[in-house]
């Protein structure tokens, strides 16, 4: 089973909101690359290559995130940012334009990576990942053919997104919440798959979220797909309140991070009960509801 990680490093002045500057995530990274797999490191030009800890196999590919497809959607976004009375503002997706465009990239990017490399499987990781993980070192892959036999993608999902299966729809204006419905710090995709999930990636986000005033972060976009049944193929490894790095951890059989909830959690899930409740069916995206058909005559007039 041929794997390659990727991820990437792009100074969109998150210092200025909640004090990780660069040489902060330049550390983490250089800790995440510590995974024994190779990467490939998409690396903002203006940061210092020299200062990337790379091991044997691992490469560095510079573009400016102004290149990538979600960043040509700036004016709408901020637009969106601007004047939406539902945006969750608490959020840094929502607090920092650029950090939320950077985020909805990284399939973009793996798509990029996917044309690089002969791999079957590709996997993201985010570069503070290491946070989540213990010293790997010296981990080796647990995992055989046989484990991912016939998975499109490896998908880790939290509470948020049960609770919206279990009372079946996901009211529209809760995507600006930007409440995670799955954790997207290490996405395991298939490398065959990778084309047709930036398509319906771009078809949710160009056709139906930009037109109508929605956007968030790719936990949400993603996890929206997936309750729709959109993602063909995909596997639930874990459901729990924030599977950090689990996917990683899955993969070489080391510990799961826990993470303890907390009182304003517990008191989400209750609001999200009475509003997800009270939110019309047509109003919301329900089970199945992606248009295939739709999707498909636009993905042959907008290849990536």
């Amino acid at each position: 089973m041929n794997i390659v990680a990727v991820t990437a490093l792009y100074n969109i002045g998150r210092a200025g909101v909640d004090g990780r500057d660069m040489g902060t995530y330049i550390a983490w990274l250089n800790k995440t690359l510590q995974v024994p797999l190779k990467f490939i490191v998409f690396l903002d030009p203006d940061i210092d290559a020299s200062e990337i800890a790379l091991k044997p196999g691992d490469q560095i590919i510079s573009i400016a995130k102004d290149d990538l497809a979600m960043f040509a959607h700036r004016a709408r976004v901020e637009e969106i940012l601007a004047t939406s009375r539902t945006i969750n503002r608490k959020d840094i997706s929502y607090q920092l334009s650029d950090y939320g465009m950077m985020v909805m990239s990284k399939i973009d990017l793996m798509r990029r990576a996917a044309k690089l490399v002969d791999a079957d499987y590709l996997m993201w990781l985010d570069a503070g990942l290491c946070r989540f993980l213990p010293d790997m070192k010296d981990a080796k892959i647990i995992r055989t053919q046989k484990d991912v036999d016939g998975a499109s993608m490896l998908l880790n999902t939290t509470y948020y997104f049960s609770q919206r299966q279990r009372l079946g729809k996901i009211p529209k204006v809760s995507v600006n919440g930007a409440r995670a419905l799955m954790m997207a710090g290490d996405l395991f995709i298939a490398r065959a798959f990778i084309d047709e999930l930036d398509a319906r990636f771009r078809f949710m986000v160009e056709t139906e979220w930009l037109p109508n005033g929605l956007w968030s972060n790719e936990q949400v976009a993603l996890g929206t797909l997936l309750f729709r049944k959109a993602l063909p193929g995909a596997k639930i490894l874990r459901t729990e309140l924030s599977p950090l790095a689990a996917t990683t951890c899955w993969l070489f059989g080391v510990p799961y991070f826990k993470r303890r909830i907390q009182l304003y959690v517990w008191k989400s899930f209750v609001r999200d009960e009475i509003q997800i409740r009270r939110a019309p069916a047509a109003q919301s995206f329900l089970p199945g509801d992606f248009p295939e058909d739709a999707f498909r005559a636009w993905w042959q007039s907008n290849p990536a």
